[in-house]
């Protein structure tokens, strides 16, 4: 028998929030001939509706041509990560990058 619909609370749901902020250690963007390149995390934020930005400022060293982005775990394993297509010649003072998660809840029921 599966167990009824309970939600976590808010302060469960902040809690995990802040684990997310504090896991990620680094972030790496692949470019050019499929070359990954390690580069910092710039700032990991929860956004006013809920949200947690991971941002990562991809400056004059970066390539210009970013086909990938994933994002590592503290623990050294990747966290998240996926194709990305981002032209950085389009702006001049390089490009503040931002990936947001929603933690949404469900009862898990169709």
């Amino acid at each position: 028998m599966e167990a009824s619909y309970i939600p976590l609370t808010n302060d469960a749901l902040d809690d995990l929030k802040e684990y997310i902020k504090r896991c990620v250690s680094h972030a790496e963007y692949r470019s050019g001939n499929n070359v990954w390149t390690k580069i910092p995390i710039y700032k990991v934020e929860t956004l006013p509706d809920g949200r947690v930005a991971i941002f990562v400022l991809f400056d004059h060293d970066a390539a210009d041509q970013i086909t990938g982005i994933r994002f590592y775990h503290r623990n050294s394993f990747i966290w998240a990560g996926g194709d990305e297509n981002l032209n950085k010649q389009e702006f001049e003072e390089g490009v503040l990058y931002r990936y947001t998660l929603k933690i949404v809840q469900a009862s898990g029921k169709s």
